[in-house]
């Protein structure tokens, strides 16, 4: 099941299926937008990739703090992308690679411990790869929405902020946030700073 909640003029979120329509979500989806899921393989982000903004080439910047780009390029050779060129931020392997091993498509840079320094990294990001889009693998490193913290809230508030309005004025591109639900129930979902938040479940054999 997909669903997908939005802001009406009115202020009032609602939920939507968009089963038969999701193609018709995705392919100009732009702005910053929060993707839900329960514990979501690699192979399945590739897929829900393939039908984000369809037909056109895009360069894609994925910041990976769950996975190893060792890991992530296996995957994609066993199922490339379509029209979209894959550029990669490991901060799994931290600096276990010098930098001369560093290739065109991957950095290695240490896991950042707060959303400060993941904006760091984001410059860096866009600074090297004029990304189209950027994913960042995963936003449950830094708050839990099961049991935020203040802190934790306004730091987020803060993050997005800049993302929107601070130097990086990402608003032209699409920033995918994921985010993995395995921890429990969601609350304080920050539905006002995001453009589209969707809650994607995959069903587990």
């Amino acid at each position: 099941m997909l669903e997908t909640l939005k802001e009406t003029n009115s202020s009032v979120n609602y939920w939507k299926e968009i089963e038969k329509n999701l193609s018709d979500e995705l392919k100009n989806l732009r702005g910053i937008v929060l993707l839900i899921h329960n514990s979501m393989e690699f192979t399945d982000i590739i897929d829900f990739l393939q039908h984000v903004r369809q037909g056109q080439f895009l360069n894609v910047l994925y910041i990976s703090l769950v996975r190893s780009y060792d890991y992530i390029k296996k995957a994609l050779e066993l199922k490339p992308l379509d029209q979209k060129r894959m550029m990669f931020i490991d901060c799994v392997s931290g600096y276990a690679f010098p930098i001369e091993e560093n290739l065109d498509e991957a950095f290695y840079h240490k896991p950042p411990q707060n959303l400060d320094e993941m904006k760091d990294i984001i410059r860096f990001g866009i600074e090297k790869t004029n990304a189209d889009m950027i994913i960042i693998d995963s936003l449950s490193q830094f708050i839990s929405f099961t049991q935020p913290t203040e802190d934790g809230i306004v730091e987020l508030y803060e993050f997005l902020r800049t993302l929107k309005e601070g130097t990086m004025n990402v608003m032209q591109n699409t920033v995918l946030l994921l985010y993995d639900s395995k921890l429990g129930v969601m609350q304080n979902l920050p539905k006002t700073s995001m453009d589209l938040i969707l809650r994607i479940e995959i069903g587990k054999k």
